[in-house]
């Protein structure tokens, strides 16, 4: 009996040797070490924005031209694939008010089953720069900003619904068999989007611009007043297709205290006598290609920008018609 108890315990001591030899083994070969079986370390990488490609192409629905900046490096939210550099004039709001009354929702199979499906979907009901409610993939609202970063991941599609009378965007996956332009598309959308995002909020940059007409505009001029730029060039076709219904603005508003002022690449000259076969009822600011670039960091043309009585920007849009509708918003008309 003496010998039994010596005997177990020493069958007990080996046994248990023999499992923690093996456990540590079987941790060896998974590349896990031996003291934390289930320790596991998620990293994830910084990526910078690569510069874009001028262009000053008068036939793409869009014009894009790229900035000289010097961003700051992106956080780790802000990290995003090489973008594209095509962009379209679309149409959307954060809380705007449409006359639809009851909740509107799409069918994202339908809209991913080809490139040519996306395009006039987005065209008709999506527009980024715009206002309008983000929504994550479960329905939940979020900061926009996080809304474009997810975006811009490649991971995700807006699809655009309408509840209580106003627009709301919410993520939804790219399905993996979804043609690959549609990710390249939105994440460009997205890329731009939230580049004009950043600087909403953000004091306008010191300016003092000298119209066509010798007239100044400074922050002395503009104090107390609503302030809206518009960016362009002249061979930029669709700034140009803009002229009509800007001008309609300037008459909508000539009782209020809005002023209207024109930034443009081109020399005085060139100006003068190009406007006098297109009226424009906007002051116009004779080469402000590096201001409008380097300053306001616009990334296509046009680019419109509404700037309150305090100098502050309010908000960067990329089309007449979201122009239009944000001024609404604002002036409550």
């Amino acid at each position: 009996m003496r010998n039994i108890v010596p005997a177990l315990l020493s069958i007990g001591i080996g046994f248990a040797i023999s499992f923690f030899g093996l456990q540590s083994y079987s941790n060896s070969l998974s590349g896990k070490p031996v003291f934390a079986i289930n320790e596991t370390v998620d990293t994830q990488e910084e990526t910078q924005l690569p510069e874009e490609e001028e262009t000053t192409d008068t036939e793409n629905t869009q014009q894009e031209i790229s900035a000289d900046i010097n961003e700051e490096t992106p956080s780790i939210e802000e990290t995003i694939p090489e973008e594209d550099t095509h962009e379209n004039i679309d149409e959307g709001e954060e809380a705007v008010e449409v006359k639809a009354t009851t909740s509107t929702s799409y069918d994202s199979s339908n809209i991913q089953k080809s490139f040519d499906n996306w395009e006039a979907y987005t065209k008709d009901n999506i527009d980024l720069m715009s206002t309008f409610t983000p929504l994550d993939e479960k329905g939940a609202t979020i900061e926009k900003g996080i809304f474009l970063t997810l975006l811009r991941t490649g991971a995700y599609i807006p699809i655009k619904s309408v509840k209580e009378e106003k627009i709301q965007y919410q993520l939804t996956n790219i399905e993996s068999t979804s043609d690959e332009k549609i990710k390249k598309s939105i994440t460009s959308k997205a890329a731009i989007a939230h580049q004009y995002f950043k600087m909403e909020g953000k004091k306008l940059p010191d300016y003092n611009f000298v119209d066509l007409e010798g007239k100044a505009h400074n922050k002395a001029d503009t104090k107390g007043k609503l302030l809206v730029i518009k960016c362009w060039f002249i061979t930029c076709k669709v700034c140009v297709e803009e002229f009509p219904e800007l001008n309609d603005l300037v008459d909508k508003y000539k009782n209020e205290k809005i002023e209207f002022v024109s930034l443009a690449f081109d020399k005085k000259d060139e100006l003068i006598e190009f406007l006098e076969t297109k009226e424009f009822k906007y002051p116009t600011i004779p080469e402000q290609k590096d201001y409008m670039a380097k300053k306001l960091k616009v990334k296509q043309y046009p680019t419109h920008l509404i700037i309150d009585s305090n100098g502050v920007i309010i908000k960067m849009v990329n089309n007449v018609k979201t122009l239009t509708s944000e001024l609404e918003r604002i002036m409550g008309k």
